[in-house]
């Protein structure tokens, strides 16, 4: 077997028994295709990246005879795409009576308004697709896309793998390599995962890669916020890519979003916020950012196409583009200037204040006050300058008159 293969998919598990953790989840699943009849409800795993989503569609397929046909939902996420593709998929394989189980990737990335149509053309294939078996995946059950979802499918949730059954699986993987590291390293690479399988696998051959042996263990539990500022203040190239590697924080895809602390673990985005928020000349700042917005694209494809191999060089590609440019800057998490994320809260909360009065007096939610009304509201104040907590409860009865102008009631105190 070639040596440079990827570990992650040198042992990626070739049957259920050979799954690690997410035992009833597992059991859930293998119930659900054993038993899949015409008509039953799709099947939709929810869990975070590295879980075995992915690989467990892949085995259920396997095991049970069907050809998988893969689709990356959030790469093809308009109305027309999805028809396009997904539509003659089914068709024959109900014609030509094919055993065929589809599989939907990522359909979390199903949002926003680039995706009008997309969540409605899926549900639609899927009431189609009933002689089909479906199988979805999704990082997260937040969003709209999900509720909807999780309404017509069978949900199976996953969670992260245990510490206690990575660090037996580790030392599996590492004895089948004849690869040895520190209890140290190990736990390290245990902890640093968060139950993520793909990452532990992809730093543990980063680390026995490098080829050091009979010296201090590399630490991979800087805090980021010091490893920045290390990277920051480095003498060379060599310094800063070091420090890079030794933060605690990772290169994320942030295509479905991501919790705050998760955010502020995530390296380019540390790098992005130390940058807005330093003083410096325009040009220096836009060749940063134009640096960094190179490495996100390639991030993202990096994580698109599952070439895990890639991510090993990223912290030296971004050390040489930026290096020269960001010597003086510290670290900085937040990714707004103050001066702009305050304006931002203040007039957030004048928007809420707004919808909230006028939602009762428009029979609307707040939300579509906020989405649809309020390109009006601001046309009917006249182009006033209005500060947060300015606008009055006569402002706001004359909004509601315009707005709906049967109505002629006030809208009380």
């Amino acid at each position: 077997m070639n040596a440079q293969t990827m570990w992650v998919e040198r042992y990626r598990p070739r049957s259920m028994v050979e799954m690690v953790g997410n035992e009833d989840a597992r059991l859930e699943a293998y119930r659900w295709l054993a038993g899949f009849r015409h008509g039953d409800r799709p099947l939709l795993l929810i869990g975070p990246p590295g879980t075995g989503k992915t690989t467990m569609a892949k085995v259920l397929a396997s095991e049970f005879g069907y050809e998988l046909i893969e689709l990356n939902a959030s790469d093809e996420r308009t109305k027309e795409r999805l028809e396009s593709l997904l539509r003659p998929l089914i068709e024959n394989a109900n014609i030509h009576g094919r055993r065929v189980l589809l599989f939907l990737d990522e359909v979390d990335g199903l949002h926003g308004t680039y995706d009008r149509g997309g969540l409605s053309a899926l549900l639609s294939i899927l009431n189609d697709a009933s002689s089909v078996p479906v199988i979805m995946a999704a990082n997260s059950d937040a969003g709209e896309v999900i509720k909807e979802l999780k309404k017509v499918s069978k949900v199976v949730r996953m969670k992260g793998i245990p510490p206690r059954l990575l660090l037996l699986y580790l030392g599996h993987v590492l004895a089948c390599e004849g690869k040895s590291v520190s209890i140290g390293d190990m736990l390290r690479l245990v902890i640093g995962c968060n139950g993520d399988v793909r990452s532990m696998l992809n730093s543990a051959q980063s680390l026995v890669g490098m080829g050091v042996h009979g010296v201090e263990p590399m630490g991979y539990s800087t805090p980021i916020g010091s490893a920045i500022n290390g990277f920051f203040s480095s003498a060379s190239v060599e310094e800063a890519i070091d420090a890079l590697s030794r933060s605690e924080g990772s290169y994320s895809d942030p295509s479905f979003g991501y919790d705050g602390e998760r955010r502020r673990l995530d390296k380019l985005n540390a790098l992005f916020s130390s940058i807005v928020n330093a003083r410096m000349d325009v040009d220096r700042m836009a060749r940063l950012l134009g640096a960094l917005s190179c490495a996100d694209l390639l991030i993202a494809r990096v994580n698109r196409l599952r070439a895990w191999r890639m991510l090993r060089y990223i912290d030296g590609i971004i050390a040489r583009s930026i290096f020269d440019d960001s010597r003086g800057l510290s670290y900085n998490q937040y990714d707004l200037p103050y001066n702009i994320s305050n304006r931002i809260h203040g007039e957030g909360r004048m928007l809420r204040m707004i919808a909230g009065m006028l939602a009762p007096r428009l029979h609307e939610s707040r939300r579509n006050i906020i989405a649809y009304y309020m390109p009006y509201i601001v046309h009917l104040l006249g182009g006033k300058s209005k500060g947060t907590g300015d606008i009055s409860l006569d402002d706001l009865n004359a909004i509601a008159k315009g707005l709906n102008p049967d109505k002629r009631d006030g809208m009380g105190a």
